[in-house]
């Protein structure tokens, strides 16, 4: 029956260019996730409950996808990939089957999957070590594409995502510009500091690898300190695209660098793997706390484990390891509890969402309940309606603005356009759960004005 579906979804397959990255790039904090989760559920806004009198609430958390997708079944693309490896990838569109129900923009949320670390960092007086704290997060942040996940859905233009874990942190997210795509983000920890970057990916293919990475600084915040820290994240390479079997890897050196004090700075070197299967995974990173000296030492493997060694006291210590996977993760397109998590849709969150939140998308919710029919029919049509409302506003002038994030003079990179979150969104708009300023991104009308001028365009 499921192959039968998938004629359907496949009509247009030797156009595209299937790849597989990202969707798994979230871990579970160092705080077991169940936990987190039931505080968010004593929170105030599920206290203030919206629901409709006699409606029960769906517990606060998952503990797995409600349809199981055969990993056994194997569909071959490998045609359509070498037809298509020059291609930018924000330009093609995948066969829905190859995607996973998740967003990109629920992918970023990756960065503070484990939050602890940063934390952390808030709490410590030393400056050098809270660069190396910084710089451990890098080691592991991608630590699950190890799996080879699927890829995610590519946000419709004005598409939001939030995570909200009181006591925690908080995290807004937007897609800014289609094409090229731009994704700006906002992460804001209850301890004191906060993560933002615009991510504008760009894509290289050399010697059988593709890398795609972000073009743009991305920066973390301690508030108490007063420090900004500088971040370029290492590209993500899929290797072995022509011959062998694929697989990903963080693939260049990562940097950090303290703003305010730019001697002190980190470099993290992935290695790339060899013929033993020893080899794999592995990562090692300098501190420096002046010019040449090295203060701290990173090492481990970062799909499992990263440790920590002063060089003044020579202690070494593990400051994270990886929790295991859920039962059945190889059904659930290799996802974690916390990523499990994030497209789940509890009837107690769903009156705090704006219409324009990645969770309500139609498409992706139908592959998350298997129906690949729908999810493709629904996948086809959003795009479509995303077509006509560019074509009206190309023709009209009409200049997209984002609603929550505003353009932002970055003055260590003056010649590029970054984007900066400008306190809208949860100091105003989900308190009074106020939408009106959100396009009308995943109904079945087209706005009105654009529906006439379909109209006129057809006649």
């Amino acid at each position: 029956m499921l192959l039968e579906e998938l004629e359907d979804v496949f009509h247009d397959a030797h156009d595209h260019l299937v790849l597989s990255f990202t969707n798994t790039l979230l871990q579970r904090p160092q705080q077991p996730f169940h936990s987190i989760l039931q505080e968010e559920s004593k929170s105030t806004d599920y206290q203030l409950s919206l629901l409709p009198p006699g409606e029960i609430p769906d517990p606060p958390i998952r503990d797995k996808l409600p349809f199981f997708k055969d990993p056994k079944i194997k569909i071959s693309f490998w045609a359509v990939l070498k037809d298509s490896i020059h291609k930018e990838i924000s330009k093609i569109s995948v066969p829905v089957y190859f995607n996973s129900p998740l967003n990109i923009l629920q992918a970023a949320v990756q960065n503070v999957a484990y939050s602890d670390i940063y934390d952390e960092a808030v709490r410590e007086q030393d400056p050098v070590r809270r660069c190396a704290l910084i710089a451990a997060n890098l080691c592991y942040q991608q630590s699950d594409v190890e799996k080879f996940p699927s890829k995610p859905f590519n946000p419709l233009l004005g598409e939001t995502y939030e995570l909200v874990v009181p006591g925690k942190y908080k995290v807004i997210s937007e897609q800014i510009v289609h094409h090229p795509p731009v994704h700006a983000y906002h992460f804001q920890g209850d301890s004191g500091w906060t993560r933002f970057y615009t991510n504008k990916l760009k894509t290289k293919f050399a010697r059988g690898t593709l890398a795609f990475f972000n073009q743009l600084k991305e920066y973390v915040e301690l508030l108490p300190h007063n420090e900004i820290y500088q971040i370029k994240p290492s590209a993500i390479g899929i290797h072995n695209l022509i011959i062998g079997s694929p697989y990903l890897e963080p693939d260049t050196k990562a940097y950090v660098k303290n703003l305010k004090n730019p001697d002190i700075h980190a470099e993290i070197d992935f290695h790339k793997r060899g013929w033993s299967q020893e080899s794999y995974y592995k990562v090692s990173g300098n501190v420096y706390s002046s010019p040449g000296v090295i203060a701290y030492k990173l090492d481990g493997k970062w799909n499992h484990s990263i440790y920590l060694t002063d060089i003044r006291t020579g202690l070494r210590s593990c400051i994270w390891t990886k929790e295991p996977y859920p039962e059945n993760w190889e059904y659930m397109y290799g996802m974690t509890h916390f990523m499990l998590n994030l497209n789940y849709l509890p009837n107690t969150l769903r009156p705090w969402l704006p219409p324009t939140d990645t969770r309500l998308r139609p498409d992706q919710r139908a592959l998350e309940n298997g129906d690949f029919k729908m999810a493709a029919s629904e996948k086809n049509r959003l795009e479509e309606k995303q077509r006509a409302v560019r074509r009206y506003k190309e023709k009209n002038g009409i200049e997209h603005k984002p609603v929550y994030f505003d353009e932002w003079k970055n003055p260590d990179d003056p010649e590029n356009i970054y984007y900066k979150y400008n306190g809208t969104y949860f100091e105003r708009d989900r308190k009074e759960r106020k939408w009106d300023r959100c396009p009308d991104l995943f109904s079945e009308q087209l706005p009105p004005e654009v529906e006439e001028f379909e109209r006129k365009q057809k006649k």
